[in-house]
């Protein structure tokens, strides 16, 4: 588990585009895409030294890159994941991209634990952020007792994790590059500004959601497990961490929502309730994650078009 990592910078409008392109640049050239590392990058992305720094983590963090050596050199190279993300919506202007960028983050517990832990296990309805770093210290020590982390650095991840969902009043101009993209997602808002600030976890209305991003969450999930069937219990949707429920902070109702207008809308990729022994199992269909998605955007692309 890592703590800390993005410099206190959470990711900012257009970061996300910075670093894909400077990958991709690299790749059609022939060279290794060691951008993170080298001595003109703040120069090359608009950014500075240690928000250089902060994106290579975030690209990782967000499942769009991997890091790997390559010639003795640490290079970040665009995952199947980042590579249909680049090809359809490198501008991230799509919120169904930043649902899908969510759920790969909030899914990464080694490079992004609070993420992860946040949203997974804690799950509150409202808190605040001593009660929020208390939580966490709590999780950290009860699952690594091994593992000392600084409380400093827990501190720096709660500050950072509110301002990555949170949006700012303040900062609502065109020329705004401060404020992150995911607080379009609107997962956290602000209940009480006073000495001691409170902040609630939205529920998600089924309606902001593409049903195709919800059910390439449950295969993905499905395809993780490493599971031989394509049966899964409707609670392990709702609850078990990485699930569609957890990752969208949906209720039941909600999920219900969701799979009715994907078997309208997509017939082929229905997803069957089965009651068996008292308990509501959906049967999957027979597809691929990244299959879902190359749909999706190939869908929306043709909306595009004839509008």
């Amino acid at each position: 588990m890592r703590f800390g990592e993005h410099q206190t910078f959470h990711i900012r409008e257009g970061w996300l585009f910075k670093g894909m392109a400077a990958i991709d640049e690299a790749e059609v050239k022939g060279l290794p895409p060691a951008i993170f590392l080298d001595d003109n990058a703040p120069e090359r992305l608009g950014i500075g030294r240690n928000m250089v720094r902060s994106l290579r983590f975030w690209m990782q963090a967000t499942g769009l890159t991997t890091e790997r050596k390559e010639q003795n050199r640490s290079v970040q190279r665009l995952t199947p994941f980042g590579k249909l993300i680049w090809a359809h919506d490198r501008y991230l202007e799509n919120e169904a991209t930043l649902w899908l960028i969510h759920y790969h983050l909030v899914c990464s517990q080694d490079q992004a634990a609070t993420w992860y832990w946040f949203f997974n296990h804690y799950a509150p309805v409202t808190f605040d952020e001593q009660t929020f770093l208390e939580s966490l210290s709590t999780w950290v020590i009860t699952a690594k007792p091994d593992k000392k982390v600084a409380q400093s650095s827990l501190r720096k991840d709660v500050g950072c994790l509110l301002k990555t969902y949170l949006a700012d009043n303040e900062l609502h101009t065109p020329e705004n590059l401060i404020e992150s993209p995911f607080a379009q997602l609107r997962l956290l808002s602000e209940v009480e500004n006073g000495p001691q600030k409170r902040y609630r976890l939205e529920r998600l209305n089924p309606t902001r959601l593409d049903p195709l991003v919800l059910l390439f969450v449950i295969v993905d999930r499905q395809t993780q497990e490493q599971s031989r069937t394509n049966q899964v219990r409707l609670s392990q949707v709702l609850r078990e961490p990485m699930n569609a429920g957890r990752v969208f902070n949906l209720t039941t109702a909600a999920l219900s929502n969701l799979l009715t207008e994907l078997n309208k809308q997509h017939p082929d990729w229905s997803v069957q309730f089965i009651r068996t022994s008292g308990l509501d199992q959906l049967t999957l269909p027979q597809v691929k994650p990244l299959e879902i998605l190359q749909r999706y955007y190939t869908e929306q692309a043709t909306v595009l078009e004839v509008n």
